[in-house]
């Protein structure tokens, strides 16, 4: 996968790539890794696009840039720990190259201001999560002596409400598009709010401009982000308005799919669920995180909804969009969670058949409020509870992904693999998360929206033939 921003892959950093046409050769070089959940994608655009206007060369080797960007994930455990060995790992490049500043943003850096300066000495620079825009300023600064300091934070939150400036991490059809920042949740497992802020929209207009954007640009499915997007609206005075801002994004020429990822159930509206049903451009995907089942687990979560509406409201999505793909997280191990408790959320797994479903291990964040609580889980008990649930979803899916063999499905066309085999994804398969599609004998542009018959599965992975 070639880009102007690459995912980290064990047990090599991939970094920036291939230098822009038109960029001056005696430019100082830069590179950008982003770690963590699209929404890092999105601010890593941002810090691209501002190191490009600035005037920084891209390059695609760490080993051959100048300035490197580390941009991390703090949400979990394990994020945690693969964020720290990326910095290490670039930081190791500075021996005997060319590699002079190394610089930390996103998450992890917010999360343990002043902690990470004293236990990183390898570092040049840490900023947060409220820099992105303003980081060529931040390096300038530094170069100039005026930034004497190793960290560069803001106590005033990111201006999401004009538009920011983005180099796309990916060439191809697909692109992210964030709708809104922050979160004003009370999940008690959850310190996201500590280092994104309180929730805020985007205004309607500005991400509708960046969508014809996107368009005008050859992208042909936008996948809409925030970390609760039905709140999209509620801060501005406009109520709970995702449906009416899918409105507006199903009328933008050029756009084939629209997508939504990240629903909160407490958000997800009869009116929203018309969107989903009756807008040609919106994928039939309600990508929801429930957590669990267990009235006394989401209770203990403040999820602010118990087993009975969240049974209700799974029963009104399945009605109101008939054929959707129901995608959903789980969190096991949470504190308190009983045996019973894991065995009605396996229960309700297999009979709700969610088209896919995630799975996370509790884990006791610094500062929430679960880290407090008391019938802490085991972690032996609750990876095996975690691997249960699994091999359940893994079994739904073999089951629902045969019973799709002869069918057709609309399929966007993303590229080709190695093996000259072109892919793509259905409407029910998200990028990165959901798995691909292998089209047989087909002929087609990427971007193309073809319709194909389903001929077998290999895994999550659908093989299929362009009609």
């Amino acid at each position: 996968m070639s880009g102007l921003l690459q995912i980290r892959e064990k047990p090599l950093v991939r970094l920036a790539a291939p230098e822009a046409p038109g960029e001056n050769p005696g430019a100082p070089r830069a590179a950008l890794v982003s770690l963590g959940c699209a929404k890092n994608t999105v601010d890593s655009e941002i810090m691209l696009a501002a190191l490009a206007g600035a005037g920084y060369r891209l390059v695609g080797d760490a080993a051959e840039a100048e300035v490197a960007i580390v941009n991390t994930c703090g949400f979990i455990e394990d994020a945690k720990r693969e964020s720290i060995d990326a910095i290490l790992q670039v930081a190791s490049l500075k021996a005997g190259g060319p590699l002079k500043t190394l610089v930390v943003a996103g998450c992890l850096a917010e999360r343990y201001r002043g902690e990470l300066a004293q236990s990183l000495p390898e570092v040049d620079l840490f900023i947060g999560t409220r820099e992105y825009d303003r980081l060529p300023d931040l390096l300038a600064a530094r170069e100039e002596g005026a930034v004497p300091a190793r960290e560069a934070f803001s106590d005033t939150l990111m201006d999401y409400g004009r538009r920011l400036p983005r180099l796309l991490a990916q060439p191809g059809p697909s692109a992210y598009l964030k709708v809104a920042e922050g979160c004003s949740r009370p999940c008690t497992f959850c310190v996201i709010p500590r280092f994104r802020g309180r929730f805020r929209s985007r205004p309607l207009e500005i991400v509708v401009e960046e969508a014809e954007a996107l368009a005008a640009a050859g992208v042909r499915e936008v996948n809409l982000l925030a970390q609760e997007i039905t709140s999209y609206g509620t801060d501005l005075g406009m109520g709970f308005s995702l449906a009416r801002l899918l409105e507006r994004l199903n009328a933008v020429e050029g756009l084939g799919w629209i997508r939504v990822l990240y629903n909160y159930p407490r958000g997800v509206t009869d009116e929203l669920l018309d969107a989903f049903r009756d807008l040609p451009k919106v994928a039939e995907y309600v990508d929801m995180p429930l957590q669990h089942i267990s009235t006394p687990v989401l209770a203990a979560m403040r999820r602010g909804i118990d087993e009975a509406g969240t049974r209700e409201l799974v029963n009104r999505i399945k009605e109101r969009v008939p054929g959707c793909a129901l995608r959903t997280t789980m969190l096991v191990g949470f504190p308190g969670e009983t045996e019973a408790d894991f065995e009605k959320l396996l229960a309700f797994v297999e009979e709700t058949r969610f088209a896919r479903l995630g799975g996370f291990v509790y884990s006791p964040e610094e500062g929430s409020i679960a880290a407090r609580l008391p019938g802490q889980v085991p972690k032996k008990a609750a990876r095996a509870r975690l691997k249960k649930l699994l091999a359940l979803q893994e079994k739904i899916m073999r089951e629902d992904n045969r019973a799709l063999v002869g069918k057709r499905a609309e399929v966007l066309v993303e590229g080709m693999t190695g093996e000259g085999l072109l892919r793509g994804r259905t409407r029910h398969q998200a990028p990165e998360v959901d798995g691909e599609v292998f089209l047989h004998e087909t002929e087609a542009a990427p971007g193309a929206i073809i319709q194909a018959e389903v001929l077998g599965t290999d895994g999550v992975d659908l093989i299929a033939r362009g009609l």
